[in-house]
């Protein structure tokens, strides 16, 4: 084999490698697009009841950022308008407009890939001032209940502060009187704003958050917990009972920083209902969103970027390329005859309108048809284009005829034949009258056969979706693909049928 070809070959396939490592390492592409991925779809059902003011609806909604992914987002608002606002850090969808007598009814629904967030170091939050409804003097006090434990860790505060408001405060115990002060605070202000006080006074930065538990459920209620900083991450306790959260948090933030998470103005909701599936889907679908969104080059010159009636034909194109190498090893490995080079991908383009077993009849018919006709137009002595005219003029006559029978049947496979390759086919029946006077009708019937064995195999590998999606998500497997063609072409060896039909030489006499 030829050093060069080698040498391209081998770049092709470091090319097509580098950019393929560099996606999944630093862009962080799946692996395998198509393997399967659990995620939670969320929906969202409310009935607004309002009065004669215009009423406007705000409910927080999640989004997409480190830690999860929000797809297929819908919404529906009845005679409501709809629109999508940032409030800080949150996300939240506003519906407003005048409610009719029998209330409105307003909807939202999406699709959620939670995801682990990558240890790094982030910006230490801000310590947040104490409420406005707690006064100097229970400052002071949260400071004397949680001073001692000033030199431990985040994390260790964080313990001893939830265990103190559970009423475990170790030893030594504080002293009677702020026991008692305490718990007039804590019969007074409730668990949540005992925690933040405390938390406060520890110094651990604090927010609250509002959201859904991450479970299949159906609820008209969200919760309520608080968000600790404590030096690398985020924890999340729940006040009532004072328990931190264990990894992987199972919630699903709707508003952070004590936004409520729904709100409404002029009106009222008669019923809310929030509903949580956990379902199965493809990553590929995950990746869409991210890929969308991103600036990067590679993701801003993405396949993803086109619009979705050429993102399905280019699925295809894509793995046309295979089709191409796979009758490469099936000729020159293998073997197989076939009616010209690139019939067999053709075919098994248009096979995907007919379907695989329609699309071999109409082939094996319109094969047999224009070898009859050509044998008697033979006696004619045309000349090569005409006679060819003819044959395509027949071809198109046998389409016409199929399509007007699918019709009165009521078979859809039969009326999309005008999608095979006319004009191929129309060189296929003078290639098969020629092998058949030249080689016997036994060739001839073996060439077709082959042209039909290989447009089944390759009309298999393009309707396959996972390599579909594989190539989509990475089409610098095209090199790959390349640089196996050209090692291919350089192999000047015995084919598989030689061995097979050249067998008796080989044993010995």
């Amino acid at each position: 084999m030829k050093r060069p070809a080698v040498i391209l070959a081998v770049a092709l396939l470091l090319l097509s490698f580098t950019l393929m490592t560099y996606r999944i390492i630093w862009l962080k592409y799946p692996i395998l697009p198509a393997a399967p991925e659990k995620v939670w779809h969320l929906s969202m059902d409310a009935h607004i009841e309002g009065g004669e003011k215009e009423t406007t609806v705000m409910i927080g909604v999640p989004y997409t950022h480190g830690g999860q992914i929000v797809v297929e987002e819908r919404i529906s608002s009845g005679a409501l308008s709809f629109n999508l606002l940032r409030e800080g850090i949150n996300q939240v969808g506003v519906w407003s407009g005048t409610v009719s007598p029998r209330s409105e009814i307003i909807g939202y629904s999406s699709i959620i890939q939670i995801r682990p967030q990558r240890s790094f170091k982030n910006k230490t939050p801000t310590l947040e001032p104490y409420p406005s409804n707690v006064g100097k003097e229970e400052q002071a006090l949260a400071r004397r209940l949680v001073g001692k434990w000033d030199p431990l860790p985040p994390v260790d505060r964080l313990r001893r502060v939830a265990a103190a408001v559970k009423g475990i405060w170790g030893t030594p115990p504080p002293e009677d009187q702020d026991l008692r002060e305490w718990s007039g605070f804590l019969e007074k202000h409730g668990y949540l704003d005992a925690f933040l006080l405390l938390l406060q006074a520890a110094n651990l930065p604090a927010r609250v958050a509002e959201g859904l538990l991450l479970a299949e459920s159906i609820t008209n209620s969200t919760l309520t917990w608080i968000e600790i900083w404590t030096g690398q991450e985020w924890e999340s306790l729940q006040p009532e009972k004072g328990e931190i959260y264990q990894k992987p948090i199972p919630l699903l933030p709707l508003t952070m920083g004590g936004l409520p998470a729904v709100r409404v103005i002029n009106g009222e909701l008669s019923e809310i209902r929030w509903t949580l599936n956990r379902e199965i889907t493809s990553q590929w679908r995950m990746h869409f969103e991210r890929i969308i969104r991103s600036n990067r080059f590679l993701d801003r010159w993405s396949l993803f970027r086109l619009p979705p009636d050429f993102r399905r034909t280019f699925r295809i194109l894509l793995l046309v390329p295979i089709g191409g190498l796979m009758i490469c090893v099936l000729r020159n490995l293998v073997g197989f005859p076939t009616f010209g080079i690139f019939m067999p991908v053709l075919m098994a383009l248009a096979f995907r309108n007919t379907g695989l077993a329609y699309g071999l009849g109409i082939f094996a018919g319109v094969v047999l048809i224009g070898y009859l006709v050509r044998r008697w137009m033979d006696k004619l002595r045309l000349l090569l284009v005409p006679r060819l005219s003819v044959i395509l003029t027949l071809v198109i006559i046998s389409f016409t005829v199929f399509a007007l029978i699918g019709s009165k049947v009521g078979l859809k496979e039969l009326m999309a034949v005008g999608l095979l390759p006319f004009v191929i086919l129309t060189m296929t029946i003078e290639r098969f009258f020629v092998i058949t006077e030249e080689a016997g009708v036994r060739k001839g019937l073996w060439t077709a056969a082959g042209s039909a064995a290989v447009a089944t195999i390759t009309h298999e590998i393009i309707h396959f979706e996972s390599l579909q999606l594989t190539f989509f998500v990475y089409p610098e497997l095209l090199f790959a693909v390349a640089a196996f063609q050209v090692l291919l072409g350089r192999y000047t060896g015995y084919r598989l049928s030689e061995l097979i039909r050249f067998r008796k030489l080989r044993s010995p006499s």
